[in-house]
């Protein structure tokens, strides 16, 4: 007999789109280790487990990022990412979404964010 959990058990996720704010070039490895010390720093090893934080797509040309999480903690995520300071380092998130095509609303062309927010 096989069990199958119903569609309402699933977890529900959301997908957020962030930049750096760095000039330097940037590799997957390096975000994802920011992003992980960020986590553990700020909400410890269960805190950061809980989470259910995981890097979906990260394109060092276009110069963004998207991370998955639970619904739950969204604005934990926002959080752990927004205290990413290290080495002059830092990451400005752009929108949230259910979806990763929701999040094409979110991700501007090259260059328009770059008049309101400084970029080193």
């Amino acid at each position: 007999m096989k069990l199958k959990s119903k569609k309402s058990s699933k977890e529900k996720k959301r997908y957020i789109l962030f930049t750096p704010l760095w000039r330097d070039k940037f590799k997957r490895e390096d975000i994802v280790k920011l992003i992980w010390n960020s986590a553990l720093e700020f909400l410890g090893e269960l805190g950061a487990a809980s989470l259910r934080l995981w890097a979906i797509h990260i394109d060092e040309e276009k110069r963004i990022g998207i991370v998955r999480c639970n619904t739950q903690s969204v604005d934990k995520v926002i959080c752990v990412l927004s205290l990413i300071r290290q080495e002059n380092k830092g990451i400005l998130v752009l929108g949230v979404s259910g979806t990763i095509k929701g999040l094409e609303k979110w991700s501007f062309e090259e260059g328009s964010y770059k008049d309101r927010y400084k970029v080193q």
